[in-house]
């Protein structure tokens, strides 16, 4: 069999086997992300006004006093002009005087759970999860194939045939094929980083730092909130400290918290620098830049981020679900060609070989 042919065999087989769980990813992948939209977009009538460093330690020791389930708070940022406290499924906002302000819940979302695990495995456990996994693989793997398929003929097609004139099978052939192209290197990007959030033993090591014996950090008061980030802030003068988080497990022994800096307000990735700090002891175990990690570190930390927007600018979340919204519709339209031309094939082959008489 030659390459082409080949090649066109698996974008349209295989990609007709895996397209039912990539609707169902992608359909639930707008829902997702509409929510998440809606959730930037509210900024609980708070108008921005940075924290001192006193205002951010006596946020912090209020906060997981009165809550202490949270792992997170959050300080007001530009573009998120609040103080939130925040655990898995659940966040809370405060305006700057620690005033409650709202509760969200997933829990409270019409529909949420179940949408996110139908997207996560298809509410089948393990099962649904790896299939989801390898179906998101190659998925990966037919977008590349269209994009060559797309390139060999790409003399014949234009931009208005983006848009199907009817619902005629050349119309919508031409419309995924140019639809697909637009969204080939986010739709190649999803595809991929959903794998690697299933497959996390293959980078997750790239991201973990190692404490390093060369450099004497500052020692703060040992459990003292003020003293401990002054003592971070100091380490990073130019650096914005936006939040702190503490170990799910808050019963360890040594309870080492995370607190995270935005270095620059206009790169993707915010909260990427880091300072790790024994609460106890006031001492830091590491201090850690997103520039400083090597090249493969620096890749692997844009793996969730890419995919689910985790920790992005807003502007992400609208291209990620503006592309699983084009991508359900090129779907549709591949499934109805496909099974037209089968069935048609089928049905002609059928009457042809009918005896006569």
């Amino acid at each position: 069999m030659n390459l082409v042919p080949a090649l066109k065999w698996f974008h349209n087989w295989v990609g007709f086997a895996v397209s039912i769980t990539m609707l169902i990813v992608l359909i639930t992948g707008v829902y997702l992300g509409s929510v998440d939209i809606i959730k930037r977009l509210d900024n609980q009538g708070q108008t921005f006004m940075p924290l001192s460093t006193e205002q951010k330690a006596a946020a912090l020791q209020s906060l997981f006093e009165r809550y202490p389930e949270m792992t997170t708070v959050r300080f007001p940022t530009e573009y998120k002009p609040y103080i939130q406290a925040s655990m898995r499924g659940k966040s809370i906002a405060f305006d700057n005087q620690l005033n409650e302000l709202s509760v969200s819940a997933s829990a409270n979302i019409p529909f949420y759970s179940t949408i996110f695990w139908l997207h996560r495995n298809f509410l089948l456990g393990d099962v649904g999860k790896y299939t989801n996994a390898w179906a998101s693989l190659l998925g990966g793997a037919i977008t590349l194939v269209g994009i060559y398929l797309w390139w060999r003929v790409r003399k014949s097609f234009r931009l208005k045939q983006s848009i199907p004139r009817n619902t005629r099978s050349s119309s919508l052939v031409k419309s995924h094929i140019q639809l697909g192209l637009f969204i080939s290197v986010p739709l190649f990007i999803l595809c991929v980083s959903g794998f690697l959030i299933t497959y996390k033993g293959l980078w997750i090591d790239a991201v973990k730092s190692v404490p390093s014996s060369d450099i004497a950090y500052p020692v703060s008061q040992q459990s003292d909130w003020l003293s401990q980030l002054n003592t971070a802030q100091q380490f990073w003068p130019e650096s914005q400290l936006v939040a702190v988080s503490k170990p799910r497990n808050d019963k360890a022994p040594q309870l080492i918290y995370s607190i995270r800096f935005n270095s620059h307000n206009d790169v993707w990735l915010r909260e990427a620098d880091q300072i790790s700090m024994n609460h106890q002891q006031g001492i830091i175990q590491t201090a850690l830049k997103h520039s400083d990690r090597p090249l493969s570190g620096q890749i692997a930390t844009f793996v969730r981020p890419l995919h689910d927007a985790l920790n992005m600018p807003l502007s992400y979340v609208v291209l990620i679900t503006l592309v699983s919204c084009v991508g359900t519709l090129i779907l549709s339209f591949s499934l109805v060609t496909f099974c037209r031309r089968t069935f048609k094939r089928k049905r002609s082959y059928a009457l042809n070989t009918q005896p006569n008489g």
